[in-house]
């Protein structure tokens, strides 16, 4: 009789509980710099206003192009195949976390317990505001799936694999691949200077990615070259010091994150000392990367090496941590714990877990202690904002352009009408950088001296949208803008009410 492996169920059980921890997003969030851009690619009548997706496609190839035509075979099924998507790529990153913790805890159940500690109450709990596990499909969170695997080969000895995988990985998701491949690079480098390897493996190793990802490298950032005379000074303050704070500059991260970060790599240093020399310099080179990076960006803001996001590394360093922390644990108190296992009994256990989930994520969420998006099929048509941003889509002409709020991110997929601005999807293209500023300052009157950065500009944003920055742009002519979005409660003082619901409202210039 054909029975399913405990570790699958393990991963089916362990995604059901990260989707009613984190829920589910589909068409906002990070996705707002995907799915657009692939129903752009299939139908280049949409978004002909729209900022981001137009400097986003003035160079190819960019960030998202691989993964936007991953998706392009299926723009008419989008959001079943990134249900889809999301469960394999999570259930592909379980599975490959499991064989690596399995290499050191040697009790099933702690290996559980060490990956759901990782991933639940100690999920963003990284540097830089990064995470392995995403609650909607997106190219970070496919080419981490990959990741974990490649490393689980590194360790393995299997180095052209390894080299294989970390390319595709980088094609998928670029800093992702980069930065753990630039880490995989020095440790080879460390293994032909001690003669563990000949210096054919790690030229092997790095050629295979120099001639496929490092292609692919070369042609981003060539597709980028044109600066509009922006100089690196005022780069670093749009880029990394007002928008992205929380993923490049060290000095505005969380001193919990910090001090929980320092005490699972110290964990690392002691545990893998004895348990893998590989992972122990994994850690060591990781943290030296980022102290050289910290120092780089937050003091000389250097842009060239704050592109690299180095701060990626960290998802790999705080999950090694804990698995460090579970070994130590099971050496010390859990040696003699050997617990039977009656595989019956524990399918059981797990399935009604999984099922109890379930019911709660579709029938009972509103209950639950804490508010996430379920954007799950019809559960989503609960979100008025959502449901006011399909309504746009058929009340408004292809070539409106929007204004909407600052945490808006509904509106590009569910309504297919451009955006004049968005604070979420931010060109990167030196080109438009610097319009990018200007025109988020216009709309949401920000103070380009604001102590506050980042999302942390949401509170004062709204204010600023609902007061005294509406007229200005309509006194200078409207920059093409034809529609605004606001709260129902809100009346302009100019504009045409043309479609509303239980809290949002449209107004047509």
């Amino acid at each position: 009789m054909l029975r399913p492996k405990p570790s699958l169920l393990f991963a089916i059980f362990a995604w059901s509980l990260l989707i009613l921890r984190f829920g589910y997003q589909y068409g906002t969030g990070d996705q707002v710099e995907l799915l657009p851009y692939t129903l752009f690619l299939h139908d280049n009548s949409l978004y002909l206003h729209d900022f981001f997706i137009q400097g986003l496609n003035a160079s190819v190839p960019n960030e998202r192009t691989v993964m936007a035509y991953l998706l392009l075979p299926f723009v008419n099924h989008l959001e079943i195949m990134c249900f889809v998507l999301q469960f394999l790529t999570t259930i592909v990153l379980l599975m490959g976390l499991q064989k690596l913790v399995f290499r050191f805890i040697k009790n099933k159940y702690l290996g559980w317990i060490a990956i759901l500690i990782a991933m639940i109450p100690l999920n963003n709990f990284t540097l830089g505001d990064v995470e392995m596990y995403s609650e909607c499909i997106q190219a970070s969170s496919l080419a981490v799936a990959i990741i974990v695997w490649a490393l689980n080969l590194f360790l393995d000895r299997k180095y052209v694999w390894t080299a294989i995988l970390m390319s595709i990985a980088t094609f998928i998701q670029v800093l992702e691949g980069l930065d753990v491949m630039i880490v995989l690079c020095v440790l080879m480098l460390f293994m032909v200077f001690l003669k563990q390897i000949p210096f054919k493996t790690l030229l092997i190793f790095g050629c295979i990615y120099a001639f496929t990802a490092g292609i692919y490298l070369v042609l981003i950032f060539k597709a980028k070259q044109f600066d509009g005379g922006m100089t690196n000074d005022r780069l670093f303050h749009i880029l990394f010091e007002f928008r992205h704070p929380h993923h490049f500059i060290f000095s505005s991260f969380p001193k919990i994150r910090m001090v929980l970060f320092f005490a699972l790599t110290f964990l690392s240093f002691i545990y893998f000392s004895e348990h893998s020399s590989k992972i122990f310099e994994f850690t060591l080179v990781g943290l030296f990367g980022i102290i050289i990076y910290a120092l780089a960006v937050d003091d000389f803001h250097n842009v060239f090496v704050a592109n690299f996001q180095f701060y990626k590394i960290t998802i790999w360093m705080k999950f090694l941590g804990v698995v460090a922390a579970v070994g130590l644990a099971e050496e010390l108190y859990f040696s003699k714990w050997k617990l039977p296992s009656y595989f019956k009994l524990e399918a059981v256990a797990i399935l009604t877990v999984i099922v109890l989930s379930w019911m709660v994520i579709l029938r009972f969420n509103q209950y639950l202690p804490y508010h996430v998006p379920f954007q799950i099929f019809a559960l989503k048509e609960k979100d008025d904002m959502i449901d006011i941003c399909e309504k746009i889509k058929t009340v408004t002409p292809k070539d409106a352009v929007f204004i909407q709020p600052f945490e808006n991110t509904e509106l590009k997929f569910y309504a297919q009408r451009s955006s004049f601005v968005e604070f979420k999807a931010n060109v990167r293209n030196k080109k438009f950088v610097n319009d990018w500023y200007q025109r988020i300052l216009l709309i949401y009157g920000l103070s380009p001296n604001s102590s506050e950065k980042g999302f942390a500009l949401q509170g004062l944003a709204d204010v600023n949208y609902y007061t005294h920055n509406l007229w200005r742009f309509n006194a200078r002519g409207g920059f093409g803008i034809t529609h605004m979005l606001v709260n129902k409660d809100y009346r302009p003082p100019f504009g045409t009410l043309i479609v509303s619901n239980n809290s949002y409202a449209v107004y047509q210039l």
